[in-house]
């Protein structure tokens, strides 16, 4: 019988290979290249497959590469090229002496760079299916290669295009003459004297735009910090298509962006980062905002969002610079002093009206009244709260001056009756000096960074804001500070349920696996803190952010979510 019963499971078994190819397609589309390549050796039946996905994305970093993945495809145009979709290349050329395309001693380097751009040429006026095209350095490569430039712009259904170092005349006249209609642009100037004027009259013409990066629109300023009194205050344009705004090092009043990107849906703009450094996980939302007005998320230094307008709500500020900091010397670079942008801060949380709210402050009590108490007053709908508190590392008793912020300054925080939880991430690691970062060993940090620590301040805040429902605490700080889309927050973070009962508020630890998905729960504009605190469902039964929520107990009294094996393997 038990023969029987294996002999009937073998027949009836399914594998891969008899999957029809709709689903072969959906599986193999989320594997590498590599893997892909490998995939197409196993057999027949999935040969044609894998390799169609392996070709659709090519990546060249060199000029060998280049001529060798250009040879290979350009040898079945009909069978290879046109299977390509992302075409990414970045390449150095060949330097000599004083001339920029020469490089000494070396002669079969510019013909070999001839060749390679030669066969890549060939190779853009074939695929004719080019939908992404990413390219480094670009100027350089058509002022040196100058039938690059016809090739591409022949191109009329690139949907997103990333250019980076495009700021002499060739790039110009790409943008000029360019025949396709990008929905997603990147752009990144070299030079700090570009013609901004020039360059934003270009992008105008880009009519079909959802998505624009900008990197390097600036000219240098001394103290080195982006003044915005230079700043340009009209873009004689408009793109009211985009819905997505990535500034970096951008010199553009607020107002003029604000005006000439009317629907925007998300913001970043900030005085430092570039594409090479850019996040691209940043939150994302699917917020009911009244009109068109509304914003799901802005980002960004904090005196570059002065004078934010009433007019614009804005679901999630995240602000990148550190509030109230002392020092213009601050882990290893020149940053401004955070006072005067704690005004503007409060002035636009006050008119944006935000639910989340994220940002980094110095950890000083004197900052009770002009911040704290301020905060409170005008964050009336906020939700969610995530800090991150800083003090120098050569600061002595880190340890009992934390543990003297969570006794006396968190119940500021108690008028805020729509607060349900809150994240601190506690940093003592930021350098007062630059030699104690980028040269001399640093001394051990005056910091008790235990769980029981962390659990102990825990206690305390929750203590003083009567509101909170879920704490997270920790020691951290926001992912690499000068990189664009920064998140909260990299290091040792615990959480807990706030539980109530016999008059006193006690902490239920969640654990760390739950904890990842909800902080991305307690932050959806679904989640409904009210109907939690009555026994509702909270959420309904669907898939969020590769989650699945569903309203069931948890074995500390949580009716939240349920993680399936399937997801939580991935996590």
């Amino acid at each position: 019988m038990q023969n029987a019963n294996v002999s009937e499971s073998t027949q009836y078994r399914t594998t891969l290979l008899d999957l029809n190819d709709d689903v072969l397609t959906t599986i193999v589309s989320d594997v590498t290249t590599k893997d892909s390549l490998q995939l197409s050796l196993v057999a027949r039946r999935v040969h044609l497959l894998a390799k169609r996905q392996a070709l659709s994305s090519v990546t060249m970093k060199s000029m060998q590469a280049v001529m060798r993945i250009c040879t290979y495809m350009l040898d079945d145009v009909v069978g290879r090229l046109q299977w390509i979709r992302r075409l990414s290349v970045s390449v150095g050329l060949p330097y000599q002496g004083s001339g920029i395309f020469t490089q000494h001693n070396c002669p079969q380097k510019l013909e070999e760079a001839l060749r390679a751009l030669g066969l890549l040429t060939s190779l853009f006026k074939h695929a004719s299916g080019l939908r992404h095209l990413h390219i480094s350095p670009l100027e350089d490569l058509l002022v040196f290669y100058p039938p690059l430039l016809d090739a591409i712009y022949a191109h009329t259904n690139i949907a997103e295009l990333e250019l980076l170092q495009c700021d002499g005349c060739e790039a110009l006249k790409l943008l000029d003459e360019l025949r396709s209609q990008p929905r997603n642009l990147m752009l990144e100037v070299r030079t700090q004297d570009a013609d901004k004027d020039a360059i934003i009259s270009r992008i105008g013409r880009f009519h079909e735009l959802r998505a624009l990066s900008l990197y390097g629109l600036y000219t240098p300023h001394y103290p080195v910090r982006m003044d915005t009194e230079h700043f340009m205050r009209s873009l004689h344009h408009s793109w009211p298509k985009v819905t997505d705004l990535t500034l970096g090092r951008c010199e553009i009043h607020l107002p003029a962006v604000l005006c000439a990107f009317p629907n925007l849906r998300t913001l970043t703009f900030t005085e430092w980062g570039s594409p090479h450094t850019a996040a691209l996980d940043r939150p994302t939302y699917s917020v009911p905002l009244q009109g068109t007005s509304g914003l799901e998320y802005v980002e960004g230094s904090g005196h570059l969002l002065e004078n934010w307008p009433t007019a614009r709500p804005v679901y999630h500020i995240l602000i990148q610079s550190i509030l109230a900091i002392p020092s213009l010397s601050v882990m290893g670079g020149l940053t401004r002093s955070g006072d005067p942008e704690i005004p503007i801060v409060l002035q636009m949380v006050r008119n944006a009206e935000p639910i989340v709210f994220t940002f980094r402050i110095m950890a000083f009590e004197s900052l009770l009244d002009s911040f704290w108490k301020s905060l409170a007053r005008e964050a009336t709908r906020l939700r969610c709260l995530e800090v991150e508190l800083c003090l120098f590392r050569e600061t002595k008793g880190l340890t009992s001056l934390f543990l003297d912020w969570m006794t006396n300054v968190p119940s500021t925080l108690s008028p805020m009756t729509s607060l349900s939880y809150l994240e601190i991430a506690i940093n003592g690691d930021l350098s007062q000096f630059i030699t104690c970062v980028v040269s001399e060993a640093a001394e051990p940090v005056d910091l008790d960074n235990s769980q029981e620590y962390a659990e102990r301040l825990a206690s305390l805040v929750i203590a003083q804001v009567p509101s909170l429902r879920y704490i997270s605490l920790g020691f951290g700080s926001m992912t690499y500070s000068f990189s664009i889309h920064t998140h909260p927050f990299a290091g040792m973070m615990w959480m807990w349920k706030v539980e109530q009962g016999a008059g006193e508020r006690t902490l239920s630890p969640v654990p760390q696996i739950i904890a990842q998905r909800l902080r991305v729960v307690l932050k959806s504009p679904d989640y409904h803190p009210q109907r939690e605190s009555e026994g509702e469902p909270t959420l309904p039964l669907r898939a969020h952010s590769s989650v699945d929520i569903i309203d069931v107990p948890y074995s500390h009294g949580m009716r939240l979510i349920s993680l399936s094996a399937s997801i939580t393997k991935g996590i």
